[in-house]
């Protein structure tokens, strides 16, 4: 007998579910890293022909010449002062792209009123752990150093991630912290926390999880963690079990009812709130795991990022601006070059 949710998929994204169930659609990793690239590109690129792209103010790609990992900057059409979000996408560590999650972080500039630097880390297998947490660290640092020049203010730089992507943010934030050059703030939507998480205990409790899978929670961990999948139950990779969570920054967390990464966000949001950290939970009960990407086709969806939007804008709008003196912050240094 499955354990029914306590609140329905929302119907339009149930819609696409049964659609891709219909036509016998292979498992996110099916096939190899290479093919399971290509359906990603093929759907997304669909329904991006269909939609188009939100619009903001300015877009400019940051090459390997320009910074220690290549990526892309969008700002917004409105006057700054702007914070400066480095965002990383999603993917399990090996699927997804700057172009890709295009769309997503247009809108995150635009309705965040930020600007974004999305971060083209390195995916696996081809370059297993630590290749993208090494990565994300080093473009979060090179940004904390150069947020001016990108049109941002220096004292507000946060991170933001979606799935693998926020666990890359939450570690960069962690490390930053231990670095002395705190963050200001960090979004985490529908992370995943723990890369030594029991599938198993998942699968046993009979839940339905479209779109993301325990099974495909295990392939994450075999192509990422690869040869060192010894390390999986320590920090880093895992930041659920960082052995502390203290002088963190203010936390946005959105988790999905049907999303089996649900528990390890609700379990961070308690860790850090224990460790004193300011901490802001959304809860989408009728969301799947990757509903972030999900605005076009689907309402519901739409109204969660919106609100996600709408909850870091206001962490961001919060925070002191440079020049400004706060108790305890500590403003990141700039890069004499």
């Amino acid at each position: 007998m499955t354990a029914a949710p306590a609140v329905p998929l929302d119907a339009d994204l149930a819609r696409i579910v049964a659609a891709l169930r219909a036509q016998g659609a292979p498992a996110p990793f099916a096939g190899g890293a290479p093919e399971a690239r290509q359906r990603m590109a093929r759907a997304i690129l669909a329904a991006r022909d269909r939609h188009g792209v939100p619009e903001v103010g300015a877009v400019r790609d940051l090459t390997e010449a320009e910074a220690p990992v290549p990526g892309r900057v969008y700002r917004p059409a409105t006057a700054g002062p702007h914070a400066t979000v480095v965002f990383f996408h999603g993917g399990g560590f090996v699927l997804g792209s700057v172009e890709l999650m295009d769309d997503i972080a247009r809108k995150l500039c635009r309705d965040m009123d930020a600007v974004v630097v999305s971060v083209d880390y390195r995916l696996a297998p081809e370059h297993p752990y630590p290749a993208a947490h090494d990565d994300a660290l080093a473009a979060t640092q090179w940004v904390q150093a150069h947020a001016r020049e990108l049109g941002g203010d220096p004292a507000r730089v946060a991170v933001a991630g979606e799935s693998a992507g926020a666990n890359l943010a939450a570690s960069a934030a962690l490390l930053c912290r231990d670095a002395g050059r705190p963050l200001a703030a960090q979004l985490l939507v529908v992370p995943g926390l723990d890369m030594a998480r029991d599938t198993r205990r998942l699968e046993a409790a009979g839940r339905d999880y479209p779109m993301l899978s325990p099974a495909d929670l295990r392939d994450i961990a075999r192509l990422y963690m690869g040869e060192r999948a010894g390390e999986a139950a320590t920090f880093p990779p895992s930041p659920l079990r960082a052995d502390d969570l203290a002088g963190l920054p203010p936390t946005v967390i959105a988790v999905a009812g049907h999303d089996p990464l649900r528990s390890e966000g609700l379990a961070y949001a308690d860790g850090l709130r224990g460790a004193g950290v300011p901490v802001t939970l959304l809860r989408h009960d009728d969301m799947f795991h990757p509903f972030l990407g999900f605005f076009e086709a689907s309402a519901a969806a739409r109204r969660a990022n919106d609100d996600i939007c709408r909850a870091f804008r206001d962490c961001l709008a919060s925070l002191p601006q440079a020049g400004a003196k706060s108790p305890g912050h500590v403003a990141p240094q700039e890069d004499p070059r």
